[in-house]
């Protein structure tokens, strides 16, 4: 494996770089439609009111949240690939909504009552994470594309990947999360031995 320090000798690989696993997955073979859902909060310091739990606003799509650094408010995405600068307007939107449903908090004001940020989701058409072998090679798996739901997806998605890597047979039927799904690509048998076991 070529890496920015050099060369590296690997038995196998795993892919998951999340919004950057396109163009790896791409350069083995295989074409995936991933995109980036460029999600954004805002975490309000010392907010002169808060509710005392996560809190949903559904007629405004957002999530208030109390932490102990303050007021966060999430809630807004956008498709917008990993060049483009941040919309600082989406955060600043979410205070707007977050002061109609607590009307107390006081203005915005400046960049010292707050903090603003926005991360990338990997993200599919049919909202499945990409999970099995590089089209090309059986000693590079793919685990990347979960979208919003990464964390909770990342314990049985670590199981799994230790398991074709170890050239066992998986916990669970993982057909619907083939990478050559959306190329028409026939998919590989799993659980049966990785040449690399």
């Amino acid at each position: 494996m070529e890496t920015t320090n050099g060369s590296i000798v690997v038995d196998a690989a795993v892919v998951a770089t999340g919004a950057h696993s396109r163009s790896l997955a791409a350069s083995l073979g295989d074409h995936v439609p991933l995109d980036t859902e460029r999600g954004y909060h805002i975490v309000i310091k010392h907010p002169e009111v808060t509710p005392r739990i996560p809190t949903t606003d559904a007629t405004g799509k957002f999530i208030a949240t109390p932490m102990e650094m303050g007021l966060r408010v999430a809630g807004t995405v956008e498709f917008a690939g990993l060049a483009a600068a941040p919309n600082w307007k989406r955060a600043h939107i979410l205070y707007t909504q977050i002061q109609s449903l607590l009307p107390g908090l006081g203005p915005l004001g400046s960049e010292d009552r707050y903090t603003k940020w926005m991360g990338f989701r990997p993200s599919v058409p049919d909202s499945l994470p990409v999970i099995g072998f590089a089209h090309r090679t059986p000693d590079v798996v793919y685990a990347f594309g979960h979208g919003h739901l990464g964390m909770t997806g990342a314990p049985m998605t670590a199981t799994i990947v230790s398991e074709l890597l170890s050239g066992k047979k998986t916990s669970i039927d993982i057909t619907p999360f083939a990478p050559g799904r959306f190329s028409g690509s026939e998919a590989h048998s799993y659980g049966v031995t990785a040449p690399f076991a």
